[in-house]
């Protein structure tokens, strides 16, 4: 019984810390301007792990005192339920993103780079990432082409297409691998007007998506709901590493969506 219970100390301390690590970063997101239901459902989840796991006398105190009276206990067997239910769920959603992003592309398969924020100083961090992992891909198969896809928001200098081929022709790429998709104003326009582009000048039916790892299930769900031809394969952008928790959990509630929606 005493190795279970110091056994059980260690999984309480590794649990906190990681819930600890985790709040951070989404607080962390929330700092740089990202705030959406990833960071706040997300943090809520890491102070209830803390809570539970790091507090563990306060909790069972709490505990103890919402099961004297059946409203208590209402509340406390639901909140439970629910960020249990939350946890598992998510567990499973993020190991299948996990997977995703492990879906290699046939070599020189057509790149389909998902565009994202341009503001006034340029490609936003989250597009530069693209950007570069974009180049990297044309690099590494000479003979790929690329379709840039994404239009213009009301908030931005130009489309987010051509933000990406400025920089893309920059880096050394020839203009002749690049076709802008200027239209498209969310994740299902990108691949079907891109589609579009691809059967237009006969490009390589095989696709090798160039978006965020959280964003690569996704995209493959969109792909295989508009029944595309060619296989599917992930270039994962370089993202920074605070933004990941935030948009994977914020994936968590698009993927449903996405799915039973769409």
């Amino acid at each position: 019984m005493e190795k279970e219970n110091k056994a059980f100390k260690i999984f309480r301390v590794i649990i906190t810390l990681i819930a600890i690590v985790f709040l951070l970063l989404f607080v962390s997101g929330a700092l740089w301007g990202i705030v959406n239901i990833g960071n706040l459902v997300g943090g809520l989840l890491c102070v209830w792990l803390i809570f539970v796991f790091g507090t563990r006398n306060k909790y069972k105190s709490l505990k103890e005192k919402l099961k004297k009276n059946i409203f208590g206990k209402i509340v406390l067997y639901g909140i439970n339920f629910c960020f249990t239910a939350l946890l598992c769920y998510g567990l499973i959603v993020t190991g299948l993103m996990t997977f995703a992003c492990i879906q290699q592309p046939k070599q020189n398969a057509t790149a389909i780079v998902l565009g994202a924020q341009v503001t006034e100083d340029g490609p936003s961090m989250m597009l530069t990432g693209r950007i570069n992992s974009a180049v990297r891909y044309l690099q590494e198969n000479p003979d790929a082409k690329a379709v840039l896809t994404g239009g213009q928001g009301s908030n931005e200098p130009m489309s987010e297409a051509q933000a990406m081929y400025n920089c893309i022709v920059e880096a050394g790429i020839s203009p002749d691998r690049l076709y802008i998709e200027d239209k498209a104003v969310n994740t299902g326009e990108n691949i079907a007007f891109s589609e579009e582009i691809i059967k237009a000048n006969g490009l390589n039916e095989n696709k090798a998506i160039v978006t965020d790892g959280f964003h690569q299930l996704r995209a493959e769900i969109i792909v295989k709901q508009q029944g595309l031809s060619g296989s599917v394969g992930s270039v994962n952008a370089d993202t920074f590493p605070v933004f990941i928790p935030t948009f994977a959990v914020r994936e968590w509630f698009a993927l449903p969506n996405q799915v039973l929606f769409r």
